[in-house]
């Protein structure tokens, strides 16, 4: 009903986008320049209507600087306001970072205090949230918030340049994080700014986005590091995804796919005990898919796991375990740390794939498994399920987890592969142990095990640890192994 409640809302923004006053050809804000509602910007198929932005003075953009010495409270600072930057803490030898929510927030949010914080404690930094809701600038109609994008990202520059021209920090030491439309803001102030460190974009938004020109949108000339987590990427209209799945940076991370997330399948009920009260509850149980990217940045900055994410064609290899190798083009991690894998100048939409928890924290181990079989004169085909467990250098050891997804057809001298995550690192391996299950089938009394005992030979298993690239292999040295009786195969 939710949900039903959203796709009815947002048709009716559209409508009321076409009686909106604000609709014209173009409007000029003094040195912030012109905005036009000109093709690409509407009439096209991604943006059939279009507004332009509200004026800066009923928008009333505001900027809270927070430092190591203000984390909680934070300063005001406004662009061109000597006065208000000089009594405040903001250093123009520290890095600095911008962090800017989306549709229907503010700049007030838990998610921007506690992610200003949380950097905090990992960098000595300037870190300024941006407040673009709090005088409807980013409420309905959504035509008109994406209208208003535009002209925040412009004050935003202004506000850069400002603090570039009053402390002489350069362009390179500016980080600016966003949200849905505000990973589309955060664009727009880096087009205006030549030579910008980075740009986050945390599930750039997909409506009136996904499929236009780079102008239009967040890309990969906006920065000198784009880097975007997709959480939500399922198209609008039919799977009512709210985020972008065109790769759109120089880093694109997909965790889980980039569509559908882990953790977001309760219901209504559950979101509203899990976060104490029904606005934030009613917000994850619409919006959980799309909120996700802004949880795996904030766990990825201060996290010993360092969500590593894998070169991948697609999502469906990457969970067939074939993508653990990083290969010429290298793994990266997905979120804070990614300005860390920044690839060579020109190298753009590289696709990086990843598993996560359902809960914070959000990042796992991933190994690749390999069983091969052994062969036998006697072997013949067998349907089953392999399991195997890990036992580590410690004696810890772990469940059995099935190598395949369910029963299969076992054949002798043939490998198989899977991918398992694991919340810990299992480190250095000692043994693996191994046994599987036999399949048999009530209609085909061939398959019955009372005519015979059903038995594979084993070979080897393989387990490469995706986050150290360490491979390992265990022997079973082409033995005879009964169903449900267990191997224990060292290291060999």
């Amino acid at each position: 009903m939710a949900k039903l409640s959203t796709i009815i809302l947002t048709a009716i923004a559209i409508i009321s986008a076409i009686f909106n006053p604000s609709l014209g050809v173009n409007v000029c804000y003094d040195e912030l320049g012109c905005f036009t509602t000109d093709p690409p910007w509407s009439l096209t198929l991604e943006r059939p209507i279009s507004s332009l932005p509200r004026p800066p003075e009923e928008i009333q953009v505001q900027f809270l600087l927070r430092t190591r010495n203000t984390p909680s409270s934070g300063q005001f600072i406004r662009p061109g306001d000597l006065a208000a930057l000089a009594a405040s803490d903001f250093m123009g030898t520290r890095p600095t970072k911008f962090i800017t929510h989306g549709f229907i927030e503010n700049g007030f949010v838990a998610w921007i205090t506690d992610m200003s914080q949380e950097i905090l404690r990992v960098d000595n930094c300037n870190v300024i949230a941006v407040d673009w809701g709090s005088n409807g600038g980013s409420m309905f109609p959504y035509t008109q918030a994406t209208a208003n994008t535009q002209i925040v990202g412009a004050i935003v520059a202004q506000m850069i340049a400002f603090l570039m021209q009053e402390t002489g920090n350069s362009a390179s030491s500016y980080h600016l994080i966003g949200h849905s439309l505000g990973s589309h803001t955060m664009g727009y102030a880096g087009m205006r700014i030549p030579g910008l460190g980075r740009i986050t974009g945390l599930d750039p938004a997909e409506p009136y986005f996904q499929g236009t020109e780079p102008m239009i949108r967040l890309d990969p000339t906006d920065a000198e590091l784009v880097d975007i987590i997709h959480s939500d990427g399922g198209f609008f209209f039919t799977s009512l995804g709210y985020g972008m799945y065109d790769p759109t940076g120089h880093l694109d991370f997909y965790p889980n796919g980039g569509i559908e997330m882990p953790g977001c399948d309760e219901g209504l009920t559950h979101y509203i005990d899990m976060n104490g009260g029904i606005y934030e509850g009613g917000r994850e149980y619409v919006a959980c898919n799309h909120l996700k990217a802004i949880a795996y940045f904030h766990d990825s900055i201060n996290s010993i796991c360092p969500m590593m994410a894998y070169p991948c064609r697609d999502y469906d290899r990457f969970k067939d375990g074939h993508c653990m190798d990083c290969g010429s083009q290298g793994c990266a991690q997905m979120g804070y740390h990614a300005d860390q894998y920044a690839p060579s100048a020109g190298v753009t939409n590289l696709k990086y794939y990843l598993n996560t928890a359902e809960r914070s924290p959000h990042c796992v181990y991933h190994y690749q498994i390999k069983l091969t079989l052994g062969t036998s004169s006697s072997a013949d085909d067998m349907d089953g399920t392999p399991e195997i467990s890990i036992i580590t250098q410690s004696g810890a050891s772990t469940g059995y987890f099935e190598i395949t997804s369910g029963s299969i057809k076992l054949q002798a001298g043939n490998t198989y592969q899977y991918l398992l995550t694991s919340p810990t690192d299992y480190g250095t391996i000692r043994e693996v142990r191994f046994r599987w299950d036999y399949n048999w089938s009530l209609l085909n009394p061939g398959s019955w095990p009372m005519w015979f005992t059903p038995k594979i030979w084993v070979d080897t298993v393989q387990v490469m640890a995706g986050e150290s690239q360490q491979r390992m292999t265990f022997c079973g040295f082409n033995s005879e192994l009964t169903e449900n009786v267990v191997m224990g195969l060292p290291s060999c």
